[in-house]
């Protein structure tokens, strides 16, 4: 990992982790239609909600890293070209994935855009920090 500004990559971490705060609070009610489910519901089969928390985070900080690692080998030196490329991997991989999977699962395609459209706006944002954030020499 020589070479990777860690700060920013925690930085990114963390604001990913916020954005996701933020999205499915301001989505909740779609996004408990989409998954069929009440909060109540929610609450009763995860009373501990530290669990998924600490998942989102950790996954938060190795996506970071990933993103970290891949921007030099594709070029993306500035906050424009690395949240371009954070969104292109987001979209590549991510959404193809879950779109894939949701229908198979025959979800509705209105909660694939939410989960689909917070992993590449929070990409984006990912890409933007790392891709921005120059370590002084």
């Amino acid at each position: 990992m020589y070479g990777i500004n860690h700060i920013a990559v925690w930085v990114a971490g963390i604001a990913h982790f916020m954005l996701g705060a933020g999205w499915y609070m301001t989505l909740s009610k779609a996004w408990l239609a989409g998954i069929g489910k009440t909060e109540a519901q929610i609450m009763a089969e995860q009373p501990s909600s530290a669990i998924p928390m600490v998942i989102g985070f950790a996954v938060a900080v190795i996506i970071a890293y990933a993103i970290a690692w891949l921007l030099p080998k594709f070029g993306a030196r500035s906050a424009r070209s690395g949240a371009a490329t954070g969104a292109t991997l987001a979209l590549a991989l991510i959404a193809t994935t879950l779109a894939m999977n949701y229908g198979f699962e025959a979800r509705p395609f209105s909660l694939w855009l939410i989960n689909a459209g917070y992993m590449v706006v929070g990409m984006a944002l990912m890409g933007a920090i790392i891709g921005g954030w120059r370590k002084k020499a």
